[in-house]
């Protein structure tokens, strides 16, 4: 009888610690806010550039190669356009929770930064990235992309063309391409006092406009919240080229942390170049591991 309670009562709890994960995602086992010891809000910044980013971008032919349970196969920034375009949830002012925006507003915004000869997006849109000067190269240092470009040259010839590639620069109303360069989230990093662990609770996920010309600053764009983001997350696939049995949905690869990454701000401290943000990044991880030595 002890042990039928017992199994019911942990059953309950599973539930209970699955209800509580869904309210906060992106965090693993949230702790309550009574547990919450130390907590810093750290905004991280994703070069799409980079080769062990490319499969957030990646488009791949759904009916050709791909996964056909994934209705999303064009890459991250297209499936939040998507998602926005859908109703599936609104967009935010990058600056001002405060300020929804529907997919209209957003295109309007677009056309704005894309139709202007200085890159502008009107006075209330402010500029992003200043924090890092111009210390970043927004460009491809890694040369060719692996998954496309060059892609038939082991065979001799120019491969497979996946006639959807030729559409990601322009999808729907707008230019999708300079806001395939960067993305960024913010986060709270929880130290869960009952547990002595660091707890990563995304919260918002940001789209940059990047000057095509690499010469103008790049833009906040808009925000989203993640928690509604989930169900479209959900149905985006991440294609990893190497092996064709890890097909991975976006979700999986942001609360996995499957990308590189560096910080740009920490509670509202903004951080210049790349050796400062690994030493906050560093200074991170031997806070978690050194808090509770004695």
């Amino acid at each position: 009888m002890k042990r039928v309670a017992f199994l019911a009562l942990l059953t309950m709890f599973g539930g209970w610690a699955a209800e509580v994960s869904a309210q906060i995602p992106g965090a693993r086992n949230p702790p309550r806010d009574d547990d919450h010891f130390w907590r810093r809000k750290v905004v991280n910044r994703i070069d799409l550039t980079e080769k062990v980013n490319e499969p957030l971008t990646y488009v791949e032919s759904a009916g050709l190669y791909g996964d056909p349970s994934y209705g999303e196969t064009q890459g991250v920034v297209v499936a939040l356009i998507n998602g926005l375009k859908s109703g599936k949830y609104l967009a935010y002012h990058p600056d001002s929770l405060n300020k929804s925006l529907t997919y209209e507003d957003v295109v309007k915004i677009a056309q704005q930064i894309d139709g202007s000869g200085d890159g502008g997006g009107g006075d209330e849109w402010d500029e992003g990235g200043d924090e890092f000067g111009e210390d970043f190269d927004a460009g491809g240092e890694f040369g060719e992309d692996e998954f496309g470009e060059g892609g038939g040259d082991e065979l001799g010839g120019e491969g497979d063309s996946d006639p959807a590639a030729a559409t990601t620069a322009v999808e729907g109303d707008f230019s999708i391409s300079p806001y395939e360069t960067v993305l960024e989230f913010i986060e709270d990093r929880i130290f869960d006092k009952n547990r002595s662990d660091m707890v990563y609770d995304i919260e918002y996920v940001r789209l940059v406009w990047v000057d095509p010309g690499e010469t103008l600053p790049d833009k906040l764009f808009v925000c989203f919240k993640y928690a509604d983001l989930l169900e479209t997350l959900e149905d985006s696939q991440w294609k990893n080229k190497f092996n064709d049995a890890e097909y991975r949905n976006m979700r999986e690869i942001f609360e996995l942390r499957l990308f590189n990454s560096y910080i740009i701000n920490v509670s509202g401290r903004g951080v210049r170049t790349l050796v400062e943000a690994d030493f906050r990044r560093n200074q991170l991880v031997e806070f978690e591991h050194h808090l509770w030595q004695y």
